[in-house]
């Protein structure tokens, strides 16, 4: 039987990979939705042009070593963003001939990691290549880098996406996803927004393949400025319930070398009020 996908991208053969498990050091992960130029809730709490600096503050309160986030559409308006951040961070999205497509882009700490390769996939039936789904949508994309960790040695490949929300796009994403990524020689972290609450069936398709980081721990605090609500870390629905309503997630997969530490959701407010529709979830690895 032929290798899957999976196995010929990843499964590169690296320095110190035995070694590497034991030389894991702690990792601090994010996945943000930063919430479009063209999305709902400009109105309650303004155009991506004002909230480009609570999105950078997000960022830089928790200063992660590597950032997934979703929504930002284009390479200019990741650059703009770029310019925010105080980390010394490499951007990495499709940046193509003509445009740059930024959803999802991934943060890389470049004082403490080397981005050996770069690449990716469109979610759609004729993945790897470019489609609109498997019902029509706008393009929705994967995101990975490879990259080696300039201290210990350790070669990993960090992952980003952001699913569709129509089921009929999320749940077969969810199954690409893990027959692309998995299995993997290399460890594997994989962070995004997949439109996926627990109990879908992309999401159980996710979790019986992945490592949830979410349920390696027992609590998972609000990190506030102020008085929280228990729906403050879902999107901008108060009906919704957290964690029930958790659909931005960080995997790892089963092979990985790292604990989960911690698990928790920012839900800062600024001028007026959150600065996306969705919270930043920040996950401390060990």
């Amino acid at each position: 039987m032929a290798r899957p996908f999976s196995a010929l991208l990843f499964g590169f053969l690296f320095a110190g990979s035995i070694a590497g498990v034991s030389a894991a050091s702690g990792l601090r992960v994010m996945t943000f939705n930063v919430m479009c130029i063209i999305c709902g809730h400009s109105d309650e709490i303004g155009p991506l042009s004002e909230r480009m600096a609570g999105i950078a503050d997000t960022i830089n309160r928790h200063d992660p070593d590597l950032v997934s986030l979703q929504e930002l559409l284009t390479g200019a308006q990741a650059r703009d963003l770029r310019r925010l951040l105080h980390g010394d961070y490499q951007m990495v999205y499709a940046d193509g001939p003509f445009f740059g497509f930024a959803d999802p882009t991934l943060l890389v700490r470049t004082s403490r990691f080397r981005v050996h390769r770069t690449g990716g996939f469109w979610l759609g039936p004729n993945s790897p290549g470019f489609t609109l789904g498997w019902v029509l949508a706008l393009p929705r994309r994967v995101q990975w880098a490879e990259l080696e960790d300039r201290t210990t040695g350790l070669r990993f490949t960090f992952a980003g996406t952001h699913f569709d929300a129509r089921r009929k796009n999320s749940n077969p994403s969810a199954e690409l996803v893990v027959k692309t990524l998995l299995p993997t020689d290399a460890p594997l972290v994989f962070a995004g927004d997949t439109n996926l609450p627990p109990g879908t069936r992309g999401f159980d398709a996710l979790a019986a393949s992945f490592r949830d980081t979410f349920t390696e721990v027992a609590e998972h605090p609000y990190v506030a400025n102020g008085p929280t609500l228990n729906s403050d870390g879902c999107a901008l629905d108060p009906a919704f319930v957290f964690p029930d309503c958790r659909i931005d997630h960080v995997l790892l997969s089963p092979g990985a070398p790292w604990r989960t530490r911690s698990w928790s959701v920012d839900v800062f407010k600024y001028t007026r009020g959150f600065t996306s529709d969705h919270r930043a979830v920040v996950v401390d690895l060990e």
